[in-house]
């Protein structure tokens, strides 16, 4: 498969024990793929070791969001749609969290020519149960809104492992009125709106528990999402 019209965006904070080695996986699993690396403010090593990276390959770019006012994995995930010049995306963690090796079977979707695809937890190694319970729960109310709105409605409505045509989700990017930007699904405010005619393409992944680094998720975010529902 030529991967040149792919793109991968990967949005960090203070990855710096796991970035590195996360690019140099993807670029060899899949020769000639592009990748955006979105920094949104880090702290730590992060950004010194994509850029010596970019020094290797050129088709590793970095957006550095530091001196921006707004910050957020929603809007880093913006930023990084917008910046794409392929016909195809895909978002990953950048900590291991979503296995490079399963951008395959993401890839199949793109054969099947899908217009948004998402990738689905069939397994989550060891979560604790506190955060088993808001995972559940925002599954649960999210899928009511989205039937209430009568949208379509995938397995993982609350994935950060999707991707589709650049050119279809640009539009949505571009709509400051859908995306909660302080927010960290940006899926769920795309499937409020992605319209029931588009045709949408599930892989399943295992996701793992980070090696390095910590969860980014706080009240903050939880509180965005809850006002996303409405």
């Amino acid at each position: 498969m030529d991967y040149s019209n792919i793109t991968v965006i990967v949005p960090t904070l203070n990855e710096e024990e796991n970035i590195k080695r996360l690019l140099e996986q993807i670029h060899g699993l899949y020769p000639s793929i592009n990748t955006i690396v979105v920094d949104d403010g880090s702290t730590d090593q992060t950004v010194k070791k994509v850029m010596e990276l970019m020094e290797q390959n050129e088709n590793i770019r970095l957006i550095d969001r530091r001196d921006e006012k707004v910050k957020g994995l929603t809007i880093s995930i913006r930023d990084g749609i917008l910046a794409t010049k392929t016909k195809w995306f895909m978002v990953m963690d950048g900590d291991f969290q979503h296995p490079p090796e399963y951008l395959a079977d993401a890839f199949k979707c793109i054969e099947k020519d899908a217009d948004l695809i998402v990738g689905k937890r069939i397994k989550i190694e060891e979560w604790p149960f506190t955060r088993k319970m808001i995972s559940y729960g925002a599954q649960v109310l999210g899928k009511i809104a989205l039937f209430v709105r009568r949208r379509q409605r995938p397995s993982d409505i609350m994935s950060g492992f999707f991707g589709g045509k650049t050119a279809i989700l640009k539009e949505f990017a571009k709509n400051d009125k859908i995306l909660e930007f302080t927010g960290y699904k940006f899926l769920f405010d795309v499937l409020k709106v992605f319209p029931r005619d588009k045709t949408i393409c599930e892989f399943g992944y295992i996701f793992r528990n980070r090696e390095f680094g910590t969860s980014k998720i706080g009240r903050k975010q939880i509180i965005a999402f809850a006002k996303s529902l409405f």
